[in-house]
């Protein structure tokens, strides 16, 4: 009797590890395809910039922001050559409401300042997000003309020209 308890209890433990990883590899599968492309990025918010013109690039400068009055910095890429890539990788902590949006900020010729929104954050604390831009050209006035696509917690976006 006691033979049988002691073998039915190695049994429902053994069952439980089991379980266990199955269910661990089984999200991590879902995962896998669920980040697709994306899944190579670390963790936390990943901005790539391809600079994919002729020319030098200005200063890049991304941040957060829920009401676009404030701004939080997430990074800025200086001075990127023609055909160079850069890549800012941080936490999502700044991420601090589900309202959250990540902005980049850069200046024209004429020094006025142009903003424009990257991404919106449903989740609060994304995993992970990536946000990639393909600079193709800066036009004659300093505007740049990109292409932006990414991942931004829940599911893919873009590729998406902006002129």
């Amino acid at each position: 009797m006691k033979k049988s308890i002691r073998y039915i209890s190695i049994a429902v433990v053994l069952w439980g590890v089991l379980l266990a990883i199955s269910a661990y590899f089984l999200f991590s599968f879902i995962e896998f395809i669920w980040q697709g492309e994306y899944r190579n990025y670390e963790q936390g918010v990943t901005i790539e910039v391809n600079n994919l013109s002729n020319q030098s690039l200005p200063s890049l400068k991304f941040s957060y922001s829920v009401n676009q009055s404030e701004f939080k910095e997430v990074g800025t890429i200086e001075n990127l050559n023609a055909g160079d890539t850069a890549q800012i990788t941080g936490s999502s902590k700044g991420v601090n409401t589900s309202d959250t949006s990540l902005y980049l900020h850069y200046y024209i010729d004429n020094g006025g300042k142009v903003e424009n929104h990257m991404i919106y954050f449903d989740l609060m604390q994304p995993i992970k997000a990536v946000v990639i831009l393909d600079i193709k050209e800066v036009d004659v006035h300093g505007f740049l003309i990109y292409e932006k696509r990414g991942f931004d917690g829940l599911s893919d976006f873009g590729p998406e020209e902006i002129k």
